[in-house]
């Protein structure tokens, strides 16, 4: 039986460990401190190969700034409290007014860390926490570029296929709330947050995995699963904007559907907890309810018009996305009981 190392103890953990062992052994073997370069080279590791060399270019400049600051500090008001401070303060500032804002964490981190260990060799010691600075940060660097790739693939369309699940869920306990004069729920709102927080998750990681690409070649079957998942991604929250629609109403806000308008929505959660390859962009329930919608009085049915029209939005929305292509999961129903336990 095989077992893939990243499994278990994850890649970034791995190379941060290598990375480590490799700063300090330079370090050493050049008899040098390793503490700068080790600490940088920690701190320094990224999620993808792209963004440690993007941010390579912005932390060796701020560690030098860094470095400077706490020698000239040290040197006008010797060690003690406030040069602690005033080190890390203007090194913070510095860096921040220069927008080498991806470099402040490491320049901090040098400048404070300088502060006890230069003495009275000033220019040796600046020099010197310069070099062990620049080998974690270029060792780091090179490990995240050669070692252990990312991808994150396998991770985006997990993230996909629970949020598909959770969405139809969602939208079905939403859906059902509302035919029982619950428009404010707490519970449909923390769910929405959860899964929102998730599609967020993916969307970085698809970004993640794009980056990637650019210094790690992918193949052609990589590059159409990547382009499938962006486009479930970009679905996923358009979809989502129209369920947040349901769920975030006003406030007291006060209406009541019909036998005929209930019997129209429990239709439509039934074409959608059924099989996906039989929906059709109309059916009964949807010509029913626009019909209906013409009926209805546009200034005290308002809301209700907006509800309406945002079920019809949403129901075609997943026919149009699933006939384009996307082959998602038969979902599992939401039995009634669930929804009156809601």
């Amino acid at each position: 039986m095989k077992y893939d190392i990243r499994k278990i103890i994850g890649p970034r953990i791995i190379k941060t460990g290598l990375s480590t062992f490799l700063t300090a052994l330079i370090c050493i073997s050049l008899d040098l401190s390793p503490i700068f370069a080790v600490i940088t080279a920690i701190v320094t590791i990224e999620p993808t190969a792209y963004a440690s060399l993007k941010k390579a270019y912005v932390r060796f400049p701020a560690s030098i700034i860094g470095a400077f600051i706490a020698v000239v500090s040290l040197y006008l008001f010797g060690e003690n409290a406030f040069t602690y401070s005033l080190a890390a303060t203007l090194t913070i500032l510095v860096t921040y007014r220069l927008n080498l804002h991806a470099g402040v964490l490491v320049a901090a981190i040098t400048a404070v860390a300088m502060v006890p260990s230069v003495h009275d060799a000033y220019i040796f010691n600046f020099l010197s926490r310069l070099a062990t600075t620049t080998i974690g940060l270029a060792t780091s660097t090179l490990i995240n570029f050669l070692i252990l790739p990312p991808k994150y693939a396998g991770q985006i369309e997990a993230i996909t296929k629970t949020t598909t699940q959770q969405t139809h869920q969602l939208l079905v306990q939403r859906l059902r709330e509302m035919m029982a004069g619950k428009y404010e729920s707490d519970k449909s709102e923390k769910s929405y947050a959860k899964v929102q927080s998730s599609i967020a998750n993916a969307e970085q990681l698809l970004k993640y995995q794009q980056d990637e690409y650019r210094y790690h070649k992918s193949n052609r079957e990589e590059m159409r699963l990547m382009n499938r998942l962006e486009r479930e991604l970009q679905f996923k929250k358009l979809y989502f904007t129209h369920l947040g629609n349901l769920i975030y109403l006003p406030e007291n806000i006060s209406m009541k559907f019909s036998s005929q308008e209930k019997a129209a929505i429990e239709e439509i959660i039934r074409h959608l907890d059924g099989d996906p390859d039989t929906l059709t962009m109309t059916n009964s329930a949807v010509r029913f309810i626009r019909r209906h919608i013409r009926d209805l009085d546009e200034e005290a049915d308002a809301f209700k018009i907006h509800i309406l029209y945002e079920i019809i939005i949403i129901y075609q929305m997943i026919v149009q996305h699933h006939k384009s292509g996307s082959k998602p999961q038969k979902l599992p129903a939401t039995s009634t009981a669930d929804s009156d336990a809601t």
